[in-house]
C-alpha cells in the first residue's frame, strides 16, 4: 500500500509542476481583470470637471520632465529621484490605466513605479519618463516581466513587428500607438528611452532573451489616431514562440517525471518480488 501511495504522490507532484505555469497565469489574469474593472468603475464616476482636472495635472507633470534622464527599471538603485507628487497624479484606486496589446492578448493594469512587487501585479510606469497621456515632447516607458512564474506578463512581446498597434486606456480616453522601432540593448543603454522633440512615443520594455534576461527589448510606438474598428479587426496570434518554448519545457519536465515514476514503480515491484521469494 505504501508503494502505491508513494507512486501516486510522485505523480501528483509531477502534474503540479506541469500545471503550475498555466494556473499562475490564470490567477494573474484574474487579478489584473479585477484591478481593471475597479479602475473603470471609478473612472465612470468622475464628472467632466474632475476628469479635466486629472488631465491638466498629468500634462503639467510631463512639462516638468522634459529632458530629464531615465534609468533601467530592472536595476535596483539605479538612481532617479521621484517627484513628491508622482503618486498623486493619475492615481485612480492605485491604478494609472490599462495597457492593451490585441495581437498577443495582453490586457494589464498600469501602476506607478517599477518595484518588484509592482511588476508582479502588472505593468509598471518607469519613473522619470512621461506619464502615458500623450502629447508633443513626451515619451512614456512601460515595463513588464518576461517568463516569470507569476504570469505571462510581456513574455510574448517578441512577437510584435513594425506596424503593429497597442493601446493605452487612460481615464476616459484611449490612446493608440503604432510600433515604429524595435531594439535589443544592454541594461545601461537607455538613450533610446529619451524623448524626441515634437514627437509622442510610448515604449514597452522587458527583459530578453527568455530565461537569460541579460538584455532589454524595447518596442517603441508612435502615436496614431485611435480607430475602434481597426482595433476590432486585429486577430491575436495563437501559437507564439515563447508559448512553444514553455510547452517544450513542460513536455520535457513531464517526460522526466514519468520516467522517474516508472523507475520508482519498477524498483518497488522488483523489491516486492524479491521479498516474496
Amino acid at each position: 500500500m505504501k508503494r502505491i501511495v508513494v507512486a501516486v504522490l510522485v505523480l501528483l507532484i509531477g502534474l503540479g509542476v506541469l500545471g503550475y505555469p498555466t494556473l499562475s497565469n490564470y490567477l494573474s489574469e484574474k487579478n489584473g481583470s479585477y484591478a481593471l474593472d475597479t479602475y473603470e468603475k471609478e473612472v465612470s464616476k468622475l464628472n467632466k470637471e474632475k476628469l479635466a482636472e486629472e488631465w491638466k495635472k498629468a500634462y503639467a507633470f510631463n512639462e516638468t520632465l522634459a529632458g530629464n534622464p531615465v534609468h533601467d527599471p530592472f536595476i535596483e538603485g539605479s538612481g532617479y529621484a521621484i517627484q513628491s507628487n508622482y503618486y498623486k497624479v493619475l492615481n485612480i484606486k492605485n491604478t494609472m490605466g490599462k495597457l492593451e496589446i490585441p495581437k498577443i492578448k495582453v490586457k494589464m493594469p498600469i501602476y506607478h513605479g517599477t518595484k518588484e512587487e509592482t511588476l508582479k501585479r502588472g505593468i509598471g510606469h518607469l519613473e522619470g519618463s512621461s506619464l502615458p497621456v500623450g502629447g508633443k515632447n513626451t515619451h512614456s516607458v512601460l515595463t513588464g516581466h518576461t517568463g516569470v512564474t507569476a504570469g505571462k506578463m510581456l513574455t510574448d512581446l517578441t512577437e510584435l513587428k513594425k506596424g503593429d498597434l497597442f493601446y493605452l486606456k487612460i481615464l476616459d480616453k484611449t490612446l493608440a500607438y503604432k510600433v515604429d522601432q524595435i531594439q535589443v540593448v544592454l541594461p545601461e543603454q537607455t538613450d533610446a528611452l529619451k524623448l524626441v522633440k515634437g514627437e509622442d512615443h510610448c515604449t514597452l520594455l522587458t527583459c530578453t532573451p527568455y530565461g537569460v534576461n541579460s538584455h532589454r527589448l524595447l518596442v517603441r510606438g508612435v502615436r496614431t489616431k485611435y480607430i475602434p474598428e481597426e482595433k476590432a479587426k486585429i486577430k491575436p496570434i495563437k501559437n507564439t514562440k515563447e508559448n512553444r518554448k514553455v510547452l517544450f519545457a513542460a513536455i520535457c519536465t513531464a517526460a522526466v517525471m514519468l520516467i522517474l515514476i516508472g523507475i520508482r514503480i519498477y524498483l518497488l515491484y522488483r523489491k516486492g518480488n524479491q521479498k516474496a521469494k
